[in-house]
């Protein structure tokens, strides 16, 4: 990611220096307790098309390797068996695949669902 994004570019770009990059991950996480299956964020939205990489993107998120469910499915799990979602932050890269969980409950900030709630409320 570039520097501006990075360090939440709240200066003013005289204080960036736009050739600074900075390796980042998505960090996605299950747990396993034995009795319950958690998710912590569910990654991007499946449909999400790949961007090519160029000097001027902000963040460049990389080659897919595999859709969020799809990983999630290749380690032997069924998205049935997800208890639990919690969610750090409402962006569609931590919230892309709530959908594919039927029978988790999501644990969200009030802000977040609140948020949620009004993008979801005006869909058609």
């Amino acid at each position: 990611m570039m520097q501006p994004f990075a360090l939440g570019g709240k200066d003013e770009a005289k204080n960036y220096d736009p050739s600074v990059k900075y390796p980042s991950s998505l960090q996605n996480y299950l747990i396993d307790t034995g009795k319950e299956v958690i998710l912590v964020d569910t990654g991007m939205p499946k449909e999400t098309k790949d961007t090519p990489p160029n000097d001027k993107t902000q963040v460049y998120m990389g080659e897919r390797v595999k859709d969020y469910v799809s990983a999630f499915e290749a380690l032997g799990y069924k998205k049935e068996q997800v208890t639990k979602i919690l969610v750090t932050h409402k962006h569609p890269d931590h919230t892309g695949e709530l959908r594919s969980f039927p029978n988790a409950k999501v644990y969200i900030s009030p802000e977040d669902a609140d948020a949620l709630k009004r993008i979801f409320s005006t869909r058609k």
